[in-house]
């Protein structure tokens, strides 16, 4: 094999490898805070929370908040405006 064919391969397994690392990690880290949680979150409060971490905000609690409250309380205009 050509020497540039090896470091592209070593290359693509190394880049693999530090991917799955980071997976894992994340993972794992995901998987400690979820346990310090209480209650039982619905998939679009965890998908508003990560929108929030991800765009910089502080993530709010949500206890005592369930989503037919926040569906009711909010119109469909004002939480397209609180997205970044």
């Amino acid at each position: 094999m050509k020497k540039s064919a090896k470091i592209a391969i070593i290359a693509g397994i190394s880049i693999a490898v530090i991917i799955g690392g980071l997976a894992l990690f994340v993972h794992f880290k995901l998987s400690e805070i979820e346990k310090n949680e209480t209650g039982q979150e619905s998939a679009e409060q965890i998908a508003k929370e990560a929108l929030e971490v991800i765009s910089g905000n502080e993530p709010h609690s949500e206890l005592g908040e369930t989503s037919e409250e926040s569906h009711s309380e909010e119109s469909a205009e004002e939480r397209a405006n609180q997205l970044p």
